[in-house]
């Protein structure tokens, strides 16, 4: 049997990454919205614990596999010579606010809308269509305006890029020690004492810090071919679905990618258990003010989601696993965005225990 051609070893590899991220998220309704309400509270639930056991592991793995040789991550957006500060702040802080308001990220969303919630139709039809004007319609002329002003050349600077080996002066233990620190907080979050259900968070984590290291890995060597060169890259939800959404619009001009398959397999792995569980039922809006609160979200989502390089696991899982300066950046925007949006909706939604469960 001759070895796959690397184009379709990374659709293969996509679609299997996807429906693995959406079998687990609709099972343990993976959500870093969810999270985040649960530190707000100042609890660590289910959702906090198992964010960080994906965040260790995905750094973990991730940085193993590029101090053994087996891909390279300098070509990822994460770890650029271009810092772009203010559009990484600026998107960071707006997606956060989109996300609480739409009761979840551009993921979660993709999950539920998989088991027939159309609110989550809603949301994630406006965050591709605004993410793709982002990126290439007339929302790009804002964004554009944004990097122009707030962009540091790290070459210029004296680093050759976003990675924090950079700004340690190049030293090779930095990676580990920085990864051994997240493992400790994530070791910390699942042991930590009154908490009883310790082994299913810790599991998802795994998981899905293992699918981000995989689609690194199916990136950079399952799909690397030197004449039809591609990006390294993993998990991200918030360009793909714009592109996504162009792509079921123009099939027969454009051809699918990475980002497109994973939406599709993510789709496709959350309806399966959808429906083995006899979960997926048809889902509305309950009242007429949720659409519009609905849809701004996911327009901020779409448009911060753009800014900032990424969503909450582009840039939360995917960004942080190779350890970027400008991820990090990101991520803290992110969180801090969730708490200016948490205030914005504390008055609207009561009692303040509802928000923390996961979007449905």
């Amino acid at each position: 049997m001759s070895e796959l051609e690397p184009r379709t070893a990374l659709l293969i590899g996509a679609l299997v990454i996807g429906v693995g991220f959406g079998v687990i998220s609709r099972i343990s309704a993976f959500c870093f919205r969810s999270a985040v309400l649960e530190l707000l509270a100042r609890r660590i639930g289910f959702q906090a614990r198992a964010w960080a056991v994906a965040i260790a592991t995905a750094v973990a793995m991730t940085q193993g596999m590029v101090a053994f040789g087996m891909i390279d991550l300098s070509e990822s957006i994460y770890l650029s010579a271009s810092l772009m500060w203010l559009t990484l702040i600026v998107g960071g802080v707006l997606f956060g606010i989109g996300m609480i308001l739409a009761r979840g990220c551009g993921a979660r969303h993709i999950v539920l809308l998989a088991g027939g919630n159309l609110r989550s139709a809603v949301v994630i039809s406006v965050l591709g269509i605004v993410a793709y004007m982002t990126l290439r319609g007339i929302l790009a002329v804002p964004r554009i305006s944004l990097e122009g002003i707030g962009t540091l050349d790290l070459d210029a600077l004296g680093y050759g890029s976003q990675a924090l080996t950079s700004f340690a002066g190049g030293s090779e233990l930095a990676p580990l020690f920085v990864a051994a620190i997240f493992i400790l907080v994530a070791v910390a979050a699942v042991l930590r004492r009154g908490v009883d259900n310790k082994v299913w968070p810790a599991l998802t984590g795994l998981a899905v810090g293992l699918l981000i290291a995989c689609g690194w890995y199916v990136t950079g060597v399952l799909g690397f071919d030197e004449f039809e060169p591609v990006r390294t890259e993993s998990l991200t939800f918030t360009a793909p679905v714009g592109n996504a959404i162009q792509y079921l619009m123009t099939y027969t001009g454009a051809s699918a990618d990475f980002g497109i398959v994973a939406v599709a397999g993510v789709l496709l792995g959350a309806f399966a258990i959808a429906v083995l569980r006899g979960e997926w039922l048809l889902q509305g809006f309950e009242t007429p003010h949720q659409l519009p609160r609905y849809t701004l979200g996911g327009a901020l989502m779409g448009f911060g989601g753009v800014l900032a390089l990424g969503c909450t696991v582009g840039e939360g899982l995917s960004g942080l696993s190779t350890l970027s300066v400008g991820s990090i950046l990101a991520v803290v925007s992110i969180f801090a965005g969730a708490m200016i949006g948490d205030v914005l909706v504390r008055r609207e939604i009561a009692p303040r225990a509802a928000e923390v469960q996961p979007a449905e």
